[in-house]
């Protein structure tokens, strides 16, 4: 009989951790009900903090409020960085490769700087920490989308557009990383 109950007890605990089932996860947050989110430091248009917002209330149970939550959330942009990490030949007017190489791949990483703190004492619960998420995306190093001469005053190149476009899902595996953090206490 306790044969049985050893393969029962390893496959319960297979099944309950290839699911991403964590023990004891969110305990500490059981008193609180409500988390209020304030603008994210350096976050310039906004984007970041309607991501967070989003996330925190969908992952962690608790209700978003505008002032007055239980709980702070405090987030700290404190670095944007990025890295080429893709290359190809260029092509000279004719279509002959030259000798030079161009990026067409790049990693955009974001540190964050994270605290969880008590509204009513100003305690501390988490942080702060550094959480760092990055994203990749492919880029053509000198075409616009619409094949306008990339010199043309004010015009953007493809990398400032794919750059743009990949702030969001950037700012969404960041959300994530902090929704992670808050249920981590």
């Amino acid at each position: 009989m306790s044969y049985y109950r050893f393969i029962y007890f390893i496959l319960s605990s297979l099944l309950l951790s290839a699911c991403g089932y964590q023990y004891g996860t969110g305990v500490a947050l059981a008193p609180y009900t409500s988390i209020t989110i304030p603008y994210v430091k350096n976050d310039l248009d906004g984007r970041m903090t309607a991501a967070l917002v989003k996330v925190i209330s969908a992952e962690t149970g608790l209700q978003y409020e505008k002032a007055g939550g239980d709980l702070s959330l405090m987030v700290e942009i404190l670095e944007y960085e990025n890295e080429n990490i893709g290359f190809r030949y260029d092509r000279k007017n004719d279509g002959q490769l030259r000798h030079s190489i161009i990026p067409t791949e790049t990693r955009l990483f974001v540190v964050a700087l994270v605290s969880l703190i008590e509204t009513a004492s100003g305690k501390s619960l988490a942080g702060p920490a550094k959480i760092t998420a990055y994203v990749d995306f492919d880029h053509d190093y000198e075409r616009t989308r619409n094949g306008v001469n990339v010199f043309s005053l004010g015009q953007l190149t493809d990398y400032d557009e794919a750059y743009d476009a990949a702030l969001q899902p950037l700012y969404r595996v960041l959300s994530y990383k902090i929704a992670d953090f808050v249920l981590s206490i």
